[in-house]
């Protein structure tokens, strides 16, 4: 047996009110909004009907990307969607990248927000409660409670925990792969011999490249997906 002593969910906090507040993914969430804000205005500064810029053109091929997939779940209906989508999609692929800035500090001070499960629980309870919203607003309250008993009244319950469980997946699927990252970096520094501790920062480097190249933007493209899904069963009435 070995036993090794990680230290798991580490934090920079205060205390306030009775309640812990985690200031390094706080201020983490605020700058990736920041920077996304950033980019659209700078995106609006340069737009131009020629030739796009690098920027331009980068931003117009995620746009489309999304109203593609928009448009084929739920066609011309699910236009309102867009905006919600792709804002999502920024938000957690910047937010994923903030782990290539170490700050030379541990617990970072900024660190990936999406590694903390109270940052993708809140936008997976916000996506949610939106698409209940969207489902009354759109169809009628009478439709939407109707969806819980179809296509037999027997099945209430289970449609019940399955409406349940959206948040709760939807929040563990980002958490989990972004969080795991990090936690086999700690588990292979502390498991290794100590004289092949050398090759860490490297394997530290390569690592966080793989982790912001590949998982971080699937993992957004995942979440804004299943957000776009979850709008469609609303928008269609469950058809």
């Amino acid at each position: 047996m070995l036993a090794v002593d990680i230290p798991v969910g580490d934090h920079i906090t205060r205390h306030l009110f009775g309640m812990t507040f985690n200031v390094d993914d706080i201020f983490s969430t605020v700058v990736a909004g920041l920077i996304v804000i950033g980019i659209g205005f700078v995106v609006r500064a340069k737009v131009t009907s020629g030739v796009p810029g690098k920027l331009q053109l980068a931003f117009e091929t995620i746009v489309g990307g999304v109203e593609r997939q928009v448009e084929s779940s739920m066609g011309d209906a699910g236009r309102p969607i867009v905006p919600l989508a792709l804002t999502l999609f920024l938000f957690i692929l910047v937010a994923n990248a903030l782990e290539f800035l170490p700050t030379g500090h541990n617990p970072q001070y900024l660190p990936p927000p999406t590694s903390d499960v109270n940052f993708p629980a809140a936008m997976a309870v916000f996506v949610i409660l939106l698409v209940h919203a969207t489902w009354i607003r759109t169809k009628g309250l009478k439709s939407y409670i109707g969806h819980y008993f179809r296509p037999f009244p027997a099945l209430f319950p289970i449609n019940v925990i399955e409406e349940i469980t959206k948040p709760i997946t939807l929040t563990l699927r980002l958490f989990g792969n972004i969080f795991s990252g990090g936690l086999m970096l700690v588990l292979i520094a502390d498991l290794l011999p100590a004289k092949l501790i050398a090759p860490i920062p490297v394997l530290d480097v390569v690592w966080k490249i793989f982790d912001g190249l590949f998982v971080g933007p699937v993992q957004a493209f995942i979440f804004a997906l299943l957000t776009i899904l979850y709008f469609e069963s609303a928008i269609a009435g469950g058809h």
